[in-house]
């Protein structure tokens, strides 16, 4: 990806800042969701309905169920064998709720007080134990999952506009077949500002980027999922490193960043 990336810079005639370019690469994980109506029990996918252990109460907020974004069965991604502190084994839950029509709730942005407003469930158990969880509320269509590791480029910002636009134009090369960005891992695509001070910030934690980890971007994604975020925003779900590495998942924050 390295030549790829270098044509790219010299194509869009960025040779003066090229070093800089380079050295913001980096390798994440990307979520591409695929339309599929039958999937086996705990298979990663998004939207549908969650497979939940026996016995796990389906989350909810303010007395109202959360919406299931996706689950990941965390084997698929240590098939890829890209250096993480994710759990290699197990099932990994997203929801949020996502009902911003609701005249009794606040929006979910990420506040402090709307904590519950979203929920990273870690399941590490035997799979027959799980069961579809339909909670009669509205679901996303149900798509499968394909993990692909792949380099990208974080936001940068240059003195000279005309860098700037040329940059930007250089990172939509980079993604030539993607509409989406949903992604594992890596740096946020943000669409206001830095999302790990954002996230330390309302959690009042660490705001210091390399003190966080990206556990799951999601993109606004009408055609797959169905899937709106305010004016084609995007979730994020972050974790402190530390509680990764000690599998604190319920200490996982998320953010809603839209236009």
């Amino acid at each position: 990806m390295g030549s790829h990336i270098e044509s790219l810079i010299k194509k869009h005639g960025l040779e003066h800042v090229k070093d800089d370019i380079l050295d913001g690469v980096f390798s994440c994980i990307a979520v591409k969701p695929e339309r599929a109506e039958h999937l086996p029990l705990g298979a990663s996918k998004m939207g549908g309905v969650p497979d939940l252990p026996q016995g796990e109460d389906y989350p909810m907020y303010k007395g109202k169920p959360l919406h299931f974004i996706g689950q990941f069965n965390l084997k698929e991604i240590a098939e890829l064998n890209i250096k993480t502190e994710i759990p290699k084994e197990g099932m990994l839950y997203f929801f949020y709720y996502d009902d911003w029509e609701d005249e009794e709730i606040e929006g979910v942005w990420g506040e402090k007080e709307q904590k519950d407003g979203w929920r990273v469930i870690y399941y590490n158990g035997d799979n027959s134990a799980l069961e579809p969880r339909d909670q009669g509320i509205h679901t996303y269509p149900q798509c499968k999952i394909n993990f692909e590791v792949v380099d990208r480029l974080p936001f940068m910002d240059f003195d000279d506009d005309d860098d700037f636009d040329r940059y930007d134009e250089l990172s939509s090369d980079l993604l030539p077949n993607e509409g989406t960005i949903h992604q594992i891992e890596g740096y946020p695509h943000a669409v206001q500002g830095e999302v790990f001070e954002e996230c330390g910030g309302y959690a009042e934690k660490s705001e210091n980027e390399e003190d966080w980890t990206l556990l799951f971007q999601v993109d606004s994604d009408e055609e797959n999922l169905e899937m709106m975020w305010g004016d084609v925003g995007m979730l994020y779900f972050c974790i402190l490193t530390e509680d990764l590495k000690n599998r604190r998942f319920e200490e996982a924050w998320c953010v809603m960043q839209c236009h």
